[in-house]
C-alpha cells in the first residue's frame, strides 16, 4: 500500500509539463497542478504494521477516526518544510499549506487493503460564532473616536494577532500580542520590554493576569502545559511566574540562533498552549483598555481591580 501525503502550494509557479516528479528513497515526490490551483504530494510504500494508517475506534457507541501520529511521517513533511524554504529562495513559492493536508492511503493490488479509509482530508476549522455589528455599535465608535484616542494602535496588534493564532501560526501570534501588551505596559526607563515586577504597579495587568491564572483552569491542556512550563522555570502559578514566562519566551521568539530554542516557523504546534493563554491575556486587558476612557478618574483604580 501507498502512503501518501498532499498539500496545496501557493506562489507564481508554472511547469513545463503536467507534473514534476523525483524519487529520493523511499519516497516519490510529485509537483502538479490541478485546476488551476498547485499541489505537492509525497508518498512511500507502507505494509500492515505501519504507524502510517489511520484508526477506526468505536468510542461509547460513535465511530472516532484517529489519524496518524505526525512523528510516524514526521521524515515527509521536513521534505516539504525543505522544499518550501528553498523555493522560496530559488523560485516563486509563497507557502504550502500543511495545516490542511490530504492523506491517502492507496491499495497497489486487490489484496492491499490494509486501512479503513482511503482518503482523509484534515482541515482547519476557521469558522467561529458570528457577532452581530449593530448601528449603535458603529455610531458610538465613531463619535467616541476622540475620547478613545489611540487605543486603535494597541487594538491593531490584538486584530493581527487573532488572525495568525486562527491561522496556526502560534509564535507569531504570541509576539504580536506581546506588542499589545508592551504598548500597555512598557518598561518606562527601557521604553521597551515589560518587567517582571510591572504588575506590581499597575492594577490593570495584575487583575488581567489574575483573572488569566483563573480562566486558563478551565482548559485542562492548556493548564497542564502552564504548570509544567512554570515547573521547568522554578515559578509558582501565579501573577509573577506567568508574566516572568511570557517574557521569557517574547525573549527566546526575538532570535534565530538556536533552532531549538528561538523562533522556529516549523515549531509552531508545541506554542499552541503559549498563543492561547497570552490571548487570554489580551482579551483581559483590551476589555479594560476599551471601557477605560468612559471610567472616572476617582474610578478608575476601582474598575481596574474588578
Amino acid at each position: 500500500m501507498i502512503f501518501e501525503l498532499q498539500f496545496k502550494v501557493y506562489g507564481n509557479l508554472k511547469i513545463l509539463n503536467d507534473y514534476v516528479e523525483i524519487k529520493k528513497y523511499p519516497y516519490l515526490i510529485k509537483l502538479f497542478k490541478d485546476n488551476n490551483q498547485f499541489y505537492i504530494s509525497i508518498s512511500k510504500r507502507i505494509d500492515s504494521n505501519s504507524n502510517c494508517l489511520p484508526i477506526l475506534k468505536d468510542s461509547n457507541g460513535t465511530n472516532e477516526i484517529i489519524l496518524p501520529q505526525e512523528s510516524s511521517y514526521g521524515e515527509m513533511i521536513e521534505y516539504i518544510n525543505h522544499i518550501e524554504s528553498f523555493g522560496a529562495v530559488d523560485n516563486k513559492i509563497e507557502y504550502i499549506n500543511k495545516i490542511d493536508i490530504k492523506f491517502k492511503w492507496i491499495p497497489e493490488d486487490e489484496e492491499d487493503h490494509f486501512s479503513p479509509f482511503s482518503i482523509i482530508t484534515r482541515t482547519l476549522e476557521v469558522e467561529q460564532e458570528l457577532d452581530i455589528i449593530s448601528q449603535d455599535w458603529l455610531l458610538q465608535t465613531v463619535i467616541h473616536k476622540r475620547q478613545l484616542g489611540d487605543l486603535f494602535i494597541p487594538f491593531s496588534f490584538f486584530r493581527d494577532a487573532k488572525q495568525m493564532f486562527h491561522s496556526a501560526k502560534y509564535q507569531t501570534a504570541f509576539c504580536t500580542f506581546y506588542l499589545m501588551l508592551e504598548y500597555f505596559f512598557h518598561d518606562e526607563k527601557r521604553s521597551w520590554g515589560i518587567n517582571n515586577n510591572a504588575y506590581k504597579n499597575n492594577i490593570c495587568l495584575q487583575t488581567s493576569l489574575n483573572k488569566t491564572l483563573n480562566q486558563i483552569q478551565l482548559y485542562s491542556d492548556h493548564y497542564n502545559w502552564l504548570n509544567e512550563q512554570l515547573r521547568v522555570k522554578n515559578k509558582s502559578y501565579d501573577e509573577d511566574g506567568l508574566l516572568t514566562l511570557i517574557n521569557l519566551y517574547r525573549n527566546d521568539f526575538s532570535h534565530a540562533s538556536n533552532k531549538n530554542k528561538n523562533r522556529n516557523i516549523f515549531n509552531e504546534h508545541r506554542f499552541f498552549s503559549l498563543a492561547f493563554i497570552t490571548l487570554v491575556l489580551c482579551n483581559f486587558v483590551a476589555i479594560k483598555k476599551r471601557l477605560s476612557p468612559f471610567v472616572s478618574p476617582s474610578e478608575l483604580e476601582n474598575f481596574y481591580k474588578k
